[in-house]
């Protein structure tokens, strides 16, 4: 359980980072928090599908194989689902899924494998590592252009308090 969890939270930091550039179709729903809570799923997905298949004869090429049985047909559903409610859902979220279905499947492998003794506190670093970045980072939008500009010609909003003092 802990390689999948391990394994989710590094996809769950890389899937943020890559999110940063993209451009969302909504930053309220599709932002770095749930961009990183969607890899710590995967990943927890991923240690149950471990602890399933561990004491199997082969049981990486049998957790890849269930792994990717799973995954791309769920991650196919999401996307065509998605992009029917929101425009641009598949530009964003196909490179994010790839992202952790690769590096969760593979680096799960690769931490039961190598790591029998792996500890339970770098698995719960590694989720606090990957929380910090999600929620630290959740508003870093890409709707704001972040340039100070004056509002178009024509506009004639005043604030509340201007609009009192001109008796408006």
């Amino acid at each position: 359980m802990l390689a999948g969890l391990t394994a989710g939270a590094a996809a769950a930091v890389v899937a943020v980072l890559v999110s940063l550039p993209l451009r969302s179709p909504s930053d309220t729903l599709l932002n770095s928090a749930s961009v990183a809570l969607a890899g710590l799923l995967a990943g927890a997905l991923a240690g149950l599908l471990w602890l399933a298949l561990r004491g199997s004869g082969r049981p990486a090429l049998w957790f890849l194989a269930a792994w990717s049985a799973i995954v791309l047909p769920a991650s196919a559903i999401v996307l065509v689902l998605g992009q029917s409610q929101l425009d641009g859902f598949v530009s964003f979220a196909l490179p994010l899924a790839i992202i952790v279905y690769l590096v969760t499947g593979l680096l799960t492998v690769a931490i039961a494998r190598k790591l029998p003794d792996f500890r339970w506190w770098y698995a719960m670093a590694a989720i606090g590592i990957a929380l910090a970045a999600g929620f630290g980072l959740v508003t870093q939008s890409d709707q704001e252009s972040g340039r100070l500009e004056l509002p178009p010609p024509g506009s004639h909003s005043l604030p509340a308090e201007a609009s009192r003092d001109f008796g408006a």
